[in-house]
Order: structure tokens, then sequence, then C-alpha cells
């Protein structure tokens, strides 16, 4: 943590988020550890549909919406009755930031269209997350993770050849959404300070995926080889990917070629790797098979410990494959006061956390602030 006292920059700063599933909550929830009001508008009645996503359940709705919701105010709202709308309009006119992620033309339909509402409230920054965007021939496609990484191309280049395509093992392009739509909403904070005026801000899974592929997209148009999936190795460096010990895995690799001297050395290979045959990285990456062959022999007949030990001590890179929940509850996390717990339930903070960002409070019930919210713009 640092020891600069509380990073609240966007204290005062008030959000309207009526976005639902996960790039749009996460990036809401961030902007509330940031020190922002953020006011979760949600359906009477059923609500964000990831409170249902379990089990497992706790404290009265599924653990996924609790990880991605917490510091939130909620308010249920049916915004196809006029009253309710008229709510809507009140909290959006006492906001600065307006968060959605309605399907296109759905904001539009409920009265709450980026047009209307930047004209009524030409201070407002208001920022939009789609599955493709509101362009091009997939605009009206349902975008999810999975179906965005199958058409930007990212699932064919994640899991190991010859397989089934396999999608990542969390929504990364989700939570980098997330991450761009925060990054937006700054800058358009910050320039407002400037102009006085908001913007309007798009962003979907699609960009990012596809933007997340540039260096594969760059080597192939370059005259690289066709794209594929690798598995835990890289296609330009070798070693580079995980390895079988024989009590778990590990990730080892040499990222220059007195590193993987090194390796060499360390790991007493110098018969099957040593000399001039396999000194560059390029003749390594063209013998890939055959030296990755002879590395996993050897891996596999020495213990994590003694993986890990021999390696750091010749400085080559290395690291032991550990599970989400070893790694939770392990030394680096607990040094970086990344997880914290509410009653028994175990809640990751923002990478933004290690800087003093706000300790949130526990993701709300549904309507649970809807009378105050209803009372503080004299609905």
């Amino acid at each position: 943590m640092t020891g600069d006292g509380a990073f609240l920059p966007l204290a005062g700063i008030r959000v309207i988020d009526f976005t639902r599933l996960l790039a749009g909550p996460y990036a809401t929830m961030t902007l509330a550890e940031l020190g922002a009001d953020v006011i979760k508008v949600e359906q009477p009645g059923i609500g964000d549909e990831t409170r249902h996503w379990g089990p497992p359940f706790v404290h009265g709705a599924s653990a996924y919406f609790h990880a991605i919701n917490r510091g939130k105010r909620s308010i249920a709202l049916d915004l196809t009755d006029a009253a309710d709308r008229e709510v809507a309009h009140r909290l959006i006119g006492s906001a600065d930031v307006l968060v959605e992620s309605f399907r296109p033309g759905v904001a539009e339909r409920l009265g709450i269209g980026p047009a209307a509402m930047r004209e009524r409230f030409p201070r407002l920054v208001y920022a939009s997350i789609s599955g493709f965007s509101p362009n091009g021939p997939l605009a009206a496609e349902p975008g999810t993770a999975v179906t965005v990484e199958a058409e930007s191309g990212l699932m064919r280049v994640t899991g190991y050849e010859g397989a089934d395509p396999v999608r990542s093992g969390v929504a990364m392009v989700d939570i980098a959404t997330g991450m761009s739509m925060i990054n937006g909403v700054l800058a358009a904070l910050l320039e407002r300070t400037r102009t006085g005026a908001g913007r309007r801000l798009e962003f979907s899974l699609f960009a990012t995926a596809l933007s997340s592929l540039g260096t594969v997209i760059a080597a192939t148009s370059a005259g690289g080889p066709p794209s594929k999936p690798w598995g835990s190795s890289h296609p330009s460096i070798v070693p580079y990917r995980a390895f079988a010990a024989a009590d778990g895995s590990v990730v080892l690799g040499a990222t220059n070629d007195a590193m993987f001297a090194r390796l060499v050395g360390a790991l007493d290979l110098g018969e099957a790797l040593g000399g001039a045959r396999w000194a560059g990285n390029q003749a390594r990456v063209e013998g890939r098979d055959e030296l990755e062959a002879a590395l996993a022999a050897r891996v596999g007949g020495l213990t994590l410990d003694e993986v890990v030990t021999r390696l750091k001590a010749a400085r080559v890179l290395v690291a032991r494959v550990r599970s989400p929940e070893e790694a939770a509850a392990g030394e680096q996390a607990a040094a970086l006061g990344l997880i914290e717990h509410d009653d028994g339930v175990s809640i990751a903070r923002s990478a933004l956390g290690t800087n003093g960002t706000a300790h949130l409070p526990r993701a709300p019930q549904l309507d649970a602030d809807g009378a105050a919210l209803r009372a503080e713009v004299g609905a």
C-alpha cells in the first residue's frame, strides 16, 4: 500500500449505473472504489440477473454478484412507467456520469438515450457498453464474452492446437472493457473541467478483444505464420511455457540467450541443450519440439521445490502454477491487501486497491436504497 493517505479522487462525483452482467458493474464498482457515489438502477423484482447466477449464494444474492457490485446503492425502477422514468431523470440530473449496457436502441426507447439526456444535461458524461457496438453488421447480435471471443478470433488462439476451441478461464474481455470505460470516463471528466461539457463515449467487448490481439494481427500481416493456439507457450520465445514436475506444474522461460544458458546449467542439461546449436532464440524456436521434450523429461523427474529453487538461484524465469484459491490465500496477496473477507466470503479488490482506494461495503440488496434516493431527488 502507498503511504500517501486515502486515494479518493472521485469523491463528490455521482454515477448512475444502468449496467448489468460483468463489464459495466465491474467498472462502476471500481469508480466507487475511487470515491464515486454509484447508484445502481435495476429492474423491479428481478434486478441484475447476476444476482441469480449461483450457487453459491451469500447474503441474499450470488457470490458472483457480490464480487462486482460492492459499494453501490440500489434503486429499482421500471423505466416503462412514466413516474419511475421521471425518478430516473431526476437521478440523472443529479449525476456527473451515466453508464448503460442496454442493447442498441433500448435506452432511447426507455427515454434515457444519449442524445436526449445530453441535450437536457449538457455536463453529463454518458458511457455505453455493448457487445459489438451500435455500428456494423454485428450490432444487433448478443454480445457476451463467449460470442465476442469467437467472433474476434481470440478463441482461436486460446487452448491447444487440434483441440476444441477454448474460452478464457475468466471473462477478461469484460474486465478489460470495463477498465477501458474507466479510462474514458476519467478522461472525459478531466476534459469537462476545461470545457464545461460532458461527452458521449462508447465501448464494446469486440473492440477490446480485437485490440488485445494487436501483436498477433501485426505478426501475421507482416508475413508471419497463421495464428493458432499455443497452449501456455509463446510463438516466438522458447522455452516459455508450463511443464509438469513430479508433484505439480511450473512455468519457466528464457527471454534471452544468457538466461537460457543459466537454465541449462541449473537443470544439468548441458549435454542435451548446451553448445552452439541452441545458443540463439531463433534456433530454439525452430527446434521447439526437441528442446521442449528434453526440458519436459528433466523437469518431470524433479519436484516443484527442486525446480523452483534451482532456477531462482540461477536467475531464470520460474513460477509455480497455483490455483486461484492458493493465490488469494498467499503471502503476496496479503502483502498487497488485495483480499478482503466479508462473513466468510473472500472478496478481491481491484488492482487500484494497492493505492489506498476505498474499502467498499457489501453489495446492496435489490432496491435497498430506493426510498432514500427518491427522497433525495424529491420524488
